[in-house]
């Protein structure tokens, strides 16, 4: 009886976390979709061009916020357990989308209206900071570190899953002309599954492991000693969000300057690659299981510093057939690098304080690191005029990250010392 209960609970568990960290996923690429259309609901006084920046100029939010709630949430997670943290992030990322489905337009509140969606988008980074980290920590630990490879991939394929139910519930609105309409039936909808999920976490609910007692005082010095893992942590996470950036957002605006093909056709090659983005994680992260995955994510990174200007100069005049052969070869080395990203981060951190360093190592990364890997590959090719210059950042961060993961078996060695000494 006591066997059944676990297989049921340890599947409730794998649930609840991967719901989460789909509707994280979910929303965040909903306002990006929607972007388009919301703009002259929430600015009608502006030419169509300035109210798209504006509404755009929403999403950077998250580089103020996401560092600030993965601190917070850390802090519950590592202190108070990590049932705590997780269950607030995602019973308040609910709420905040349920609050947005309602929000008034400008219609209805004048300036009021984008002011409501800014507190929105800062609310909800600010929660979700400790969801997409904390959810795969929560996932990871209550499971077999034999299983942790395959378990990483599966919790990012459900990254994936989100992004893919945006696309298709703004495309299902658009196929039937309803999203000046429609657009808050998907908030709600969104809001009804994470609080569904929140409701299936509480059910799955175990007691957290004992955590060591700290106080605010104790940051500072616990972040000094962490200090490198925490910027291993950054590094492979920025490349890792780079990786989908050059693959999945630069892509559908540079291939248009430098081919025949218009950014109708490259908008709609994305969803094709969601689909094999979300169906080569599992695999990858079984290799990493069987090979290793230090191996995986280091064969990743060297594979996008020596083949990325090939790649990126073979798109000059290319046909539609050729590009789609990159886009596949990028959406393949950004997969392999972050199915095992999960498993392979926690094992750099103690149980006692990791909840804190890789959410705010990832929130630093991702969003400083990773965030601005677009703008900068269009700007240096602005500039100079060279295809290759795309690539010369994402480079600079593939280079890094393999220096990182050559580095990283110190770290971990340190952290069986310390494990060592804790049993005795």
């Amino acid at each position: 009886m006591q066997s059944i209960k676990k297989s049921i609970l340890s599947r409730a568990q794998f649930w609840s976390t991967c719901l989460g960290n789909l509707f994280e996923h979910y929303d965040t690429a909903l306002f990006g979709f929607l972007s388009p259309f919301l703009a002259p609901l929430i600015f009608p006084n502006q030419d169509p061009l300035t109210a798209l920046i504006l509404t755009y100029g929403m999403i950077p939010l998250g580089m103020l916020a996401r560092p600030l709630g993965s601190l917070v949430f850390g802090y519950i997670g590592d202190v108070r357990g990590r049932r705590q943290a997780l269950f607030l992030t995602l019973g308040g990322m609910g709420l905040v989308s349920g609050a947005i489905a309602l929000s008034p337009l400008y219609a209805q509140t004048g300036i009021f209206s984008p002011l409501i969606f800014c507190a929105g988008r800062l609310a909800m980074n600010f929660l979700s900071a400790g969801e997409s980290m904390g959810g795969a920590i929560y996932l990871l630990e209550n499971t077999p570190e034999k299983r942790h490879d395959w378990l990483s991939s599966l919790y990012n394929a459900s990254t994936i899953a989100g992004i893919l139910c945006a696309s298709g519930g703004v495309a299902l609105l658009c196929y039937f002309e309803g999203v000046e309409n429609g657009w808050r039936f998907l908030y709600a909808l969104g809001s009804i599954t994470a609080l569904f999920g929140c409701w299936i976490r509480r059910q799955a609910s175990q007691d957290d492991a004992p955590l060591e007692k700290s106080s605010l005082r104790t940051l500072v010095p616990m972040f000094w000693q962490y200090r490198k893992a925490l910027g291993f942590i950054a590094i492979t996470a920025g490349f890792g969000y780079a990786n989908y950036s050059m693959a999945l957002v630069l892509m559908n605006g540079f291939v248009p300057l430098v081919t025949s093909l218009t950014k109708v056709q490259m908008t709609a090659l994305n969803t094709g690659l969601l689909v094999l983005d979300f169906c080569t994680l599992p695999l990858f992260g079984w290799l990493a299981s069987k090979i290793s995955r230090e191996k995986i994510m280091t064969g990743a990174a060297l594979g996008v510093f020596l083949s990325a200007i090939p790649l990126f100069l073979f798109l000059e005049g290319a046909t539609l057939f050729s590009v789609v052969a990159v886009r596949i070869c990028l959406v393949l080395l950004g997969v392999a690098f972050f199915a095992p990203f999960h498993a392979w981060a926690q094992q750099l951190i103690p149980h006692n304080h990791r909840y804190m360093i890789l959410s705010f190592g990832y929130a630093i990364g991702s969003q400083l690191l990773g965030g601005p890997t677009a703008a900068v590959s269009l700007w240096l090719y602005q500039k100079t005029g060279m295809v290759s210059s795309v690539c010369w950042y994402w480079m600079a961060l593939a280079l890094a990250t393999t220096l990182t993961l050559a580095k990283t078996s110190r770290v971990k060695n340190t952290l069986k010392v310390f494990r060592w000494r804790q049993t005795t």
